[in-house]
């Protein structure tokens, strides 16, 4: 688990804040590059690995990611530009989601090899009316509900609202007019325990041999979801990949013919971020010390539910080390009551202009955060790439558009 960061780390992401100012998001590119290898190393040759865009957008991320030779997930049209920006070729992406605006199957139209996830048999039925994405060649696979017990923080069991329901699948659900490659099955993310990421695993593949049967399909690609959780959480073990890799083992052998892939996000990102904030004000909460920060949970959100403020790993004090750690609450700068970045975090004595870095950041940060609430400046994204710091292109718009603050401008004062 990334707890303190290594001396080298720490100094590169004091010189971020220095330089860019906080609040601001570090991605730690080389920290990525080892995860991605630390993967390919464990698991069977020939397992595809597909990056889910949404877990972190940042091109420099998505680009690193690219380069390594990963295929790439998309749910919109935006994601989908920033996956072909970063140098995914069209037939190494797959397009999800339960819906496709016009303009992302537009744009599929002049995208030879992509592959696209169906999510309910009236989506099938409107692919057919809108031939444009079909025409490429790339093809579909039909996203599965599963029909077994859910797994993980962000379960996806029987009561999920994504995928194809078993008992609506029939021999005359495809049309022939529609290559139909194979399926994807979705059951749960954030999964620690490395027996149930494998029973996960199993049960997606049974799901999908099941429904190949039903409907008289040899399926060439099963796009078995993931689910792999990272350790946010104190005291919680890295997961242990080597049941899941047993298990995808033992489905190749069983059906040589079928490509298997994992969908992974926050795997691959979340450990190689950090997220900084400056203390501004000395506060107390309760009978408890505490300091005002420049960040707040309108940067970092909780969407899986993970008890950030809670029970995760505290902050880390960069700069020299300072004894007397004691219980303390780090407070956001939104004016809310639920802005509470940490509370009883084992910390120093800490004073105005201190920097702290929360681990574990680089997934689900600021383009899932309710970033505009309040209109304080997005914060800074940096990439950190073997000690040179680069600010990154940002991946929100600004809070308010030029002609809006030309406007403003212009009105001048009264």
């Amino acid at each position: 688990m990334q707890t303190a960061p290594m001396p080298a780390i720490a100094e590169a992401l004091t010189e971020a804040a220095v330089r860019y100012g906080t609040p601001a998001y570090v991605y730690d590119l080389a920290g990525i590059r080892s995860r991605i290898e630390r993967l390919i190393r464990v698991l069977p040759p020939g397992i595809g690995i597909r990056y889910s865009v949404k877990a972190n957008p940042a091109l420099a991320v998505c680009r690193v990611i690219a380069e390594a030779g990963l295929d790439a997930e998309v749910s919109s049209d935006g994601e989908l530009a920033v996956a072909l920006e970063a140098g995914f070729r069209p037939d190494q992406i797959l397009v999800s989601g339960p819906y496709k605006e016009p303009s992302l199957l537009d744009r599929l139209a002049s995208l030879p090899g992509v592959l696209i996830s169906v999510d309910s048999l009236s989506e099938l039925g409107e692919l057919t009316t809108h031939p444009a994405p079909l025409r490429t060649g790339g093809g579909i696979v039909l996203r599965l509900r599963p029909d077994y017990p859910a797994a993980g923080e962000m379960p996806g069991g029987p009561e999920h609202r994504f995928g194809i329901p078993a008992g609506q699948l029939s021999t005359g659900a495809i049309r022939p007019a529609v290559r139909c490659l194979g399926f994807h099955v979705y059951g749960g993310s954030q999964i620690l325990d490395s027996a149930l990421a494998a029973r996960n695993l199993n049960n997606a593949h049974d799901l999908a041999m099941r429904m190949a049967k039903r409907l008289g399909l040899r399926p060439r690609v099963v796009n078995l979801g993931g689910g792999f959780g990272v350790p946010y959480h104190q005291g919680v073990q890295e997961l242990d990949l080597a049941p899941a890799a047993a298990a995808l083992g033992a489905m190749m052998a069983a059906d040589p013919g079928t490509t298997l892939i994992l969908e992974l996000g926050r795997y691959l990102v979340a450990e190689a971020g950090w997220y900084l904030t400056r203390v501004v004000h000395e506060q107390t909460l309760g009978h408890r010390p505490a300091v005002v920060v420049d960040g707040g949970i309108h940067h970092r959100p909780d969407l899986c539910g993970l008890g950030l403020a809670r029970c995760c790993a505290p902050p880390v004090l960069l700069g020299p080390p300072r004894g007397g750690a004691r219980p303390t609450a780090v407070l956001g700068c939104l004016c809310l009551p639920w802005d509470i970045l940490a509370n009883g975090a084992m910390l120093p004595a800490l004073h105005t202009g201190d920097i702290l870095a929360f681990p574990t950041a680089g997934a689900y940060g600021l383009t899932a955060a309710p970033s505009a609430f309040l209109g304080h400046r997005l914060p800074a994204e940096i990439s950190l790439d073997n000690g040179s710091l680069a600010l990154l292109p940002p991946s929100q718009p600004p809070l308010l558009p030029p002609t809006a603050i030309s406007r403003v401008l212009a009105m001048g004062t009264p």
